[in-house]
């Protein structure tokens, strides 16, 4: 199964992608009155020249021993809000909470910087309590009801999660270009045909999985539910396989804390047999953690050609743990666990073992460019003699991997995504060999209604196969 290093992508890319590019619609207001003294004059001043960084740091230092300036803490978090700081905003106003208990405007401050910080569940949790307030006047109660639907609209941006693919599970789609809040609305108020594609090409083998999916419109403020069919076909030396298939239903969603979270069930056809089949995907999002999670049932096992020609399934579970450390580095851990059968659920075929440990660093960002490193083991156990000669997979592999990694929105209709790097390991090998990985792809915004991606990326050495792998994906969808 391709690991494809580009899956390190998926930590917290995404929600780095959609802070950078929505800018928060601030008011920054006139200072308000507060006991004449010369630091708090000075700080005045910075502001007055545009300096706001400084400005906030004198804030930080100057509320250490002027703790009953209220107007100093509602001004430090709307100076944190305006430059994108609020790591160093927040701390502030809960100082400023602290000596201020009942002043509503610097808790909806601090709920703001947390929904900037991408902490959407402790920030609505914040607002809901707000906005229900008999104390809160109707001015407040109008900046908190526009920040609950900004904070909707934030969780509405992400897109919702896809049905298993082996080919895929593993990388993020590259986003759509980020756009105007109304059009969010717009698109979970009518149904979704989602069409994707995915070709793998390795020495030995190829494999093309093609799927269709059917969302209806979002119902209840925050689900949806989805058929579809997957499509598998397997190509090894002469031989092309019948179609694998997985006929699906289920719902995907918002739940309670922010909670994602997606389940299908249906009939999946290998091995000249129908077999039931299930899947599930969940997010746990917790400030600065989070915590995804995927289970499968007797999936199709579309990795390899020949597992699709032997009528292969899957089983098994995979874990992803990452945490943000500031605003620019996170990690993430990951472990794998697949139970493979051949014809159908007949023949038990191995167990493979996969973890993985990453960094990310979002060191620029215009252009938004990334640095990755990180480590990868695999384990396959045979559960037949010779496995190699039904299947080419690859026993073991342990590498460490590092590459440079680019998402830029264009304009507000295209949205670029590369990717370069290297590995160095053993794969079945017993000395290191070293081995080179590209990615590059693109989504488009066509019209309101259609949205376009492709992505191809080449590995010359992989987890799981033996040999160079190449993948392409590329996808539409359309909002009727």
């Amino acid at each position: 199964m391709p690991p494809h290093f580009f899956k390190a992508r998926r930590v917290l890319a995404l929600l780095f992608f959609t802070l950078n590019v929505l800018e928060p619609s601030i008011t920054f207001g006139a200072v308000q009155e507060a006991p004449p003294d010369s630091q708090w004059e000075s700080i005045q001043r910075t502001v007055a020249r545009g300096d706001l960084p400084r400005a906030l740091k004198q804030i930080s230092r100057y509320t250490k021993h002027h703790k009953r300036n209220d107007a100093a803490y509602r001004m430090a978090g709307r100076i944190a809000r305006k430059i994108h700081d609020p790591d160093m905003g927040i701390p502030i106003l809960d100082q400023g909470i602290r000596q201020f208990p009942s002043d509503e405007s610097l808790v909806r401050l601090k709920a703001e910087l947390l929904m900037e910080k991408g902490d959407f569940s402790k920030s609505g949790k914040i607002l809901r309590k707000l906005y229900q307030s008999r104390t809160l006047s109707a001015k407040e109660k109008s900046m908190v009801h526009e920040d609950l639907t900004v904070l909707k609209t934030l969780v509405l941006s992400i897109p919702t999660f896809s049905t298993f693919d082996q080919n895929i599970n593993f990388q993020e789609n590259i986003p759509d270009p980020f756009q105007n809040p109304s059009i969010y609305e717009k698109e979970n108020e009518v149904y979704h045909i989602r069409i994707q594609n995915v070709d793998v090409g390795y020495s030995g083998g190829s494999s093309i999985s093609t799927g269709v999916a059917v969302e209806t419109p979002l119902m209840y403020d925050d689900l949806h539910f989805q058929a579809g069919t997957n499509l598998y076909f397997g190509m090894a030396g002469n031989q092309t396989s019948s179609p694998e298939s997985y006929l699906f239903a289920g719902v995907d969603g918002q739940g309670f804390e922010s909670v994602r979270y997606l389940l299908d069930a249906g009939n999946v056809f290998a091995g000249n047999r129908l077999n039931p089949g299930l899947y599930g995907h969940v997010e746990f999002p917790a400030g600065p953690l989070r915590l995804d999670g995927q289970g499968w049932y007797q999936m199709p096992w579309s990795g390899y050609g020949q597992a699709i020609l032997e009528g292969g399934l899957q089983s098994g579970f995979l874990a992803n743990l990452s945490a943000a450390i500031g605003k620019t580095l996170s990690l993430s851990a990951e472990y794998e666990y697949a139970f493979d059968t051949l014809q159908g659920n007949l023949d038990p075929f191995g167990i493979n073992h996969n973890t993985m440990f990453a960094i990310d660093w979002n060191f620029l960002k215009e252009p938004n460019l990334h640095l990755l490193g990180g480590y990868d083991t695999q384990t396959f156990t045979p559960l037949v003699p010779n496995p190699t000669a039904q299947v080419p997979v690859l026993i073991s592999s342990s590498f460490g991997f590092a590459g440079l990694s680019a998402l830029e929105q264009i304009g507000s209709a295209a949205v670029l995504n590369g990717q370069i790097g290297g590995i160095v390991g053993t794969f079945d090998s017993p000395g290191p060999l070293v081995g080179f990985q590209a990615d590059g792809g693109v989504s488009l915004q066509i019209t309101y209604h259609v949205s376009l991606s492709a992505n191809i990326s080449y590995e010359s050495l992989a987890e799981g196969y033996v040999g160079a792998v190449t993948t392409m994906t590329y996808g539409i969808n359309i909002w009727l």
